[in-house]
């Protein structure tokens, strides 16, 4: 049986976002582990392309999306671009589905990400708010 932390040497280390420093050691923090990869999807879908000098590709860009009806060709496209970016991107993991639970209300759809970790075959999932209204005080 493998254990967490050869599971983890699998997926390998990255900084902690946000930065962070570690008061007893003054390192940078790190993560690892789902606890890396679910970091890395948030950045991927947070990130515009072009917001990264030196990475201008990196990122989705669902913006052109945010005041589009959410149906079933908008939730398709927006489907598609995650897929296509996540294969790019990620190569950690390879995206099992992507779901949709949308909150008109509240102004927010809930992307749930189910993916299985290429190194160790673990199914896990990622649900990341995509707001598409505008904030109110």
């Amino acid at each position: 049986m493998i254990s967490e932390s050869e599971k983890n040497n699998f997926i390998g280390t990255g900084i902690q976002f946000p930065i962070k420093i570690n008061p007893s050691t003054g390192k940078i923090e790190t993560a690892q582990g789902k606890n890396l990869i679910e970091q890395s999807i948030k950045l991927l879908l947070s990130t515009k392309p072009g917001e990264r000098l030196y990475h201008s590709n990196y990122g989705i860009d669902l913006t052109p999306l945010l005041f589009e009806i959410p149906n079933d060709s908008t939730l398709k496209e927006i489907e598609e671009r995650i897929k296509d970016s996540i294969v790019l991107f990620l190569p950690m993991i390879i995206v099992d589905s992507v779901d949709f639970e949308i909150n008109a209300l509240e102004g927010l759809i809930y992307i749930q990400i189910g993916y299985i970790v290429k190194a160790t075959n673990a199914r896990a999932n990622y649900v990341y708010p995509f707001y598409i209204k505008e904030a109110n005080q």
